[in-house]
């Protein structure tokens, strides 16, 4: 089984893949661990944007191909990302993993949100921020989300029908919005 999980940001959704993976007892993959898998595969280096979730600067990329198209350039990250994972149990927090792994029968998908206002109060705690600050962060990371998953999957990031499940954390609270994955879970593979 792998859950992936895309996110806005601000909403908890570390937490929450924390508290599956622990419910589950599989391996929980954030930007920090598969950067680290990365390196230690020698792979990183051509997976560096990537990974850093940033929007590709179309003119320098495109000056920097050498022959290469745009697709195989984006696709390289997707199938190394997809190599190193394999048919490993886990849960994976962004990455576009929902596109990644869309060929798994066992795959999980699964984008959170929240409202606003507690998101913003969320990166304002998390980051020790000002309300403006943690506003233009919030706003910033998920413009760059949606720039990123456009670019990679040429998808709508956060589109629902991309997704196999939407969830509202603000509304349900961390645990609640675990415990609603953990039942969407055991109602499809109960089948």
């Amino acid at each position: 089984m792998i859950i992936t999980i895309a996110r806005q940001c601000g909403c908890g959704a570390v937490n929450v893949g924390k508290i599956l993976a622990q419910h589950y007892g599989i391996p929980f993959y954030t930007r920090k661990n598969l950067l680290e898998m990365a390196s230690e595969r020698g792979v990183l280096e051509e997976m560096e944007a990537f990974f850093d979730e940033r929007p590709v600067d179309e003119l320098l990329f495109a000056m920097s191909s050498f022959g290469e198209s745009r697709r195989e350039l984006t696709e390289k990250p997707l199938r190394t990302l997809a190599d190193m994972i394999g048919n490993e149990n886990c849960i994976i927090i962004g990455r576009c993993g929902n596109y990644i792994f869309r060929e798994r029968k066992d795959l999980f998908s699964v984008f959170l949100r929240g409202d606003m206002e507690d998101r913003i109060a969320d990166i304002r705690q998390e980051q020790s921020l000002s309300f403006e600050d943690a506003k233009d962060f919030v706003e910033q990371t998920d413009d760059c989300r949606v720039a990123y998953h456009k670019y990679y999957t040429g998808l709508t990031w956060g589109n629902a029908d991309d997704y196999d499940i939407c969830l509202n954390c603000s509304r349900l609270g961390l645990e609640k919005t675990a415990d609603m994955i953990e039942q969407y879970v055991k109602e499809i593979e109960g089948e």
